[in-house]
């Protein structure tokens, strides 16, 4: 029963907040993404009440996976081009900045802890390519269990903070300092979106149907490349993978404006936020040594700074700054999220390319600088 319960309060949320955006202003001014995200944390944390974790992990997991390929559908790719040079230089300073703040903290807390310059390379893992980087670099350096358990816990704290304030007011502060980003596809975009108000509500019914089950054999095609390929199911290929076959699709006039590609993929990253919401435990911020926390926020924030700093010098656009510090701090899985946060379906290849990159270099530059400390 519980698990019933469960399912259609992740299912139900969303929907209600998306609902009620134009009719509550403060859900008008955070965004129902944040909101979600926001309920998620008040759901997954609530004393006695016992969540279900493996549940809301399977939701995240399915929900972001049914969202991507929706979003990419309606993307139009050449226009992807235009984006690439200021994606790829921002990207790359992102990098640098990891390597360079890493460093530099991990001297300074060198002595701390005989594994600090493992921790530093964990962490240029984690800030360039995610969590599985962190995992990684973690298991062929080969670092004590319990300081992988602290790092790994308190890098989840702090990532949940700047992502709800990224998500938030980040977004206009940024504004204040970067410049806009030239949207070139909004009216096309708008135009697909008012064709699905008008749709009957079968016939929105019916779209989402076919979107749903058209996603789902992409899904599982990638899937099995996975496991034929490499044995396990690979989220990096398995991403990558998703994307192409989207985007292939994409280039096709019927395919890339089918009414409701968009509408549903933003539920599904809706329910997403939820569901990742409510995976964090606020009772680990509270857990392991102090000097991990400040090692951490050290390394995250200052990076993040100096990435900003950079964009800015540079004259490189709020959206792309904005999704590519995402891209490599949490990975392509919360690229969408912050495209829809932004208003910006533009930048979403380039935010996945960007976090692809990030997995795929994040372990080599990871252990460059943990054995540069060494």
């Amino acid at each position: 029963m519980n698990l019933i319960l469960f399912s259609l309060l992740l299912l139900i949320l969303p929907s209600l907040i998306n609902f009620y955006e134009k009719k509550i202003k403060l859900i008008e001014w955070l965004s129902p993404v944040v909101c979600c995200y926001v309920v998620g944390v008040i759901i997954g944390n609530i004393p006695g009440f016992k969540w279900d974790i493996s549940l809301a992990r399977s939701f995240s997991e399915a929900s972001v996976m049914l969202a991507l390929p929706m979003l990419l559908l309606a993307t139009d790719f050449p226009a992807w081009f235009k984006l690439a040079k200021s994606t790829i230089l921002s990207f790359v300073i992102l990098i640098i900045c990891v390597m360079i703040v890493s460093y530099l903290c991990g001297l300074a807390f060198k002595s701390y802890d005989p594994e600090v310059w493992k921790m530093a390379g964990m962490l240029v893992g984690v800030y360039v390519g995610g969590t599985a980087n962190l995992t990684a670099i973690g298991k062929m350096l080969g670092i004590r269990e319990e300081a992988f358990i602290t790092l790994n816990a308190v890098d989840l704290a702090l990532g949940g903070a700047y992502l709800l304030f990224i998500l938030s007011a980040g977004v206009k502060i940024l504004s204040k300092f970067l410049i806009p980003f030239n949207h070139e596809l909004a009216q096309e975009n708008e135009m697909d979106m008012l064709h699905w108000r008008n749709l009957s509500f079968p016939k929105k019914m019916r779209n989402a149907l076919v979107l749903i089950i058209f996603c789902g054999i992409g899904i599982a095609c990638s899937l099995f490349l996975s496991k034929f390929l490499l044995g396990e199911e690979s989220v990096g290929l398995i991403v990558l993978t998703l994307t192409v076959i989207a985007l292939g699709l994409s280039f096709i006039p019927k395919i890339r404006h089918f009414e409701g590609s968009q509408e549903c993929g933003h539920y599904f990253l809706l329910v997403f936020c939820v569901a990742v919401g409510s995976l964090a435990n606020v009772n680990e911020l509270f857990t392991g040594k102090m000097w991990y926390f400040l090692f951490c926020s050290s390394v995250m924030f200052g990076s993040i700074i100096l990435h900003f700093l950079c964009c800015f010098l540079l004259k490189i656009d709020r959206d792309t700054a904005i999704i590519t510090s995402m891209a490599g701090i949490f990975g392509p899985a919360f690229v969408a999220p912050m495209s829809d946060v932004l208003k910006n379906r533009a930048i979403l290849v380039s935010g996945i390319t960007s976090g692809l990159v990030g997995i795929a270099v994040g372990n080599f530059v990871g252990l460059f600088v943990a054995y540069l400390l060494k």
